[in-house]
């Protein structure tokens, strides 16, 4: 059972288990003050209405008391008084009965003539009177000398006040009476039910403002506790972005390897069967020439053609290596918009190629990244030398414009057209490094195209570093 109330205990809130705890504290300190302040107000009523009817007994006996004590005992004109007083006065209404002890245990006087003469042990509150002390109390007439009172009453208020004697102030007698509690009782019961009431007011109010108090803690330790959750799951999920943009910029990285390594390649396939061939050719040339003239001959009428063949063959290499380095090289970009990046790459394009470009551009693209802008215009770049190249720059179009933090950037051509996957799937080059490009920025990279359906191109771009570590 005790598992059981400890296992449901466990499962409440903070806040349920405060009210269940500091409840059953202020109850059990509720039922604890309250039992003492019945206990003290039932003493002190008992004590207040034994001291007045004390006094009031002990004026009234005065001249029965000087009798006993100068005679020694109490004569027939002493008991005749003592009954108009307790018997027949208007005394009887309140001390229902009297009786007089000597210190021996012998009732010497009883308001009840049966008990007069009858010796019972001296102890209890009797042997304290004796002591010289006034006793009281509300008594359930247990003892052996209330089997009369057990007749007509439960319970009686017991008073014993000792009577002193002579100058010596010695004990000699202890009058005992009983007062009814009817009346005492109802003010005893009345003075505890207000104070239980007083304590249970003052207990409630404490147990709801604690609670409250409790309360408005616990909703900002579940607010706070809200916010860390919140929080953690924010950095979870931040920490499974930056995982899952690890995988991808590693994925990224090893295809920009493989891509740089077939660039490498590509170009060294260029240069050997286009600059290299025509720098050999030059150089057997030039050779033939050496050998002719270090042996004193003179080849007469090949002279002036082999030097045109070389200067030919050079002049060729040449601008065959130019071309290739103006395609490797980056213009300067650093100082210009994304907007100015756009038209300068559309101009670069148009002046390489001697054709016309259709631009539209937006000029809210001012601020962007050196990384974005250099990725915008080598993508411009290969795109439209790819259009002019396979699609004879038939009707190129190039728009970009701003949509919220991205950079939207579109080519198009009217021109035969492709399978996009086949392309990619055919390792050309190009697209292959326009898209890797796009993503290692965070972006996304489209390609829609159709045989005789031209193509058109469409790269979205974060504007902002922080928007590429989210991408």
């Amino acid at each position: 059972m005790l598992m059981l109330l400890k296992g449901l205990f466990s499962r409440l809130n903070f806040s349920r288990q405060f009210m269940v705890v500091s409840f059953a504290v202020l109850v059990t300190g509720m039922i604890t003050i309250g039992s003492w302040i019945g206990h003290q107000i039932e003493s002190n009523t008992v004590n207040r209405a034994a001291a007045i009817a004390t006094v009031y007994v002990e004026s009234i006996l005065a001249t029965q008391i000087r009798a006993y004590t100068s005679g020694g005992g109490i004569d027939s004109e002493t008991r005749s008084a003592l009954d108009r007083v307790f018997v027949e006065g208007p005394l009887r209404r309140k001390v229902v009965r009297f009786k007089l002890w000597d210190p021996y245990g012998t009732i010497l006087y009883s308001s009840d003539d049966a008990q007069s003469g009858r010796r019972f042990a001296v102890e209890g509150l009797l042997a304290a009177a004796f002591a010289g002390a006034v006793q009281s109390r509300i008594s359930k007439l247990e003892e052996p000398d209330n089997a009369s009172e057990r007749e007509h009453w439960s319970e009686l208020l017991e008073v014993y006040v000792p009577l002193r004697t002579g100058a010596n102030g010695k004990v000699g007698a202890v009058a005992e009476f009983y007062h009814s509690t009817e009346n005492l009782g109802r003010d005893i019961r009345t003075a505890k039910r207000r104070s239980w009431a007083l304590v249970t007011v003052a207990t409630a109010a404490m147990f709801l403002l604690l609670l409250g108090m409790v309360r408005r803690a616990n909703a900002t330790i579940l607010d706070q506790r809200h916010d860390l959750s919140r929080q953690l799951q924010q950095l979870r999920t931040t920490l499974g972005e930056n995982e899952r943009m690890r995988g991808r910029l590693g994925e990224a990285i090893a295809r920009t390897t493989a891509l740089n390594e077939q660039f490498l390649h590509r170009v060294a396939a260029d240069l050997h069967d286009g600059p290299a061939q025509e720098i050999a050719l030059a150089l057997m040339r030039l050779e033939a020439l050496g050998e002719a003239l270090s042996s004193g001959g003179v080849i007469e009428g090949h002279t002036s053609h082999d030097f045109e063949t070389i200067y030919r063959a050079l002049n060729a290499s040449l601008a065959e290596l130019r071309n290739m380095a103006s395609g490797l090289g980056m213009p300067k970009i650093a100082d210009l918009s994304l907007a100015d990046t756009v038209r300068r790459a559309v101009c670069d394009f148009e002046d390489k190629s001697e054709t016309t470009v259709q631009i539209k551009v937006d000029d809210e693209l001012d601020e962007a990244p050196l990384a974005v802008r250099i990725t915008v215009y080598r993508l411009l770049q290969e795109s439209l030398t790819n259009g002019w190249l396979h699609a004879r720059g038939a009707a190129q179009q190039v728009r970009a414009r701003r949509a919220g933090g991205q950079a939207l950037i579109e080519v198009a051509d009217q021109g035969p057209g492709f399978v996009p996957q086949a392309a990619f799937d055919s390792g050309r080059l190009g697209l292959a490094f326009m898209r890797e490009r796009v993503r290692l920025l965070g972006g996304v990279f489209e390609v829609a195209s159709e045989p005789g359906r031209g193509t058109r191109i469409l790269a979205r771009l974060p504007l902002s570093l922080e928007e590429t570590a989210r991408a």
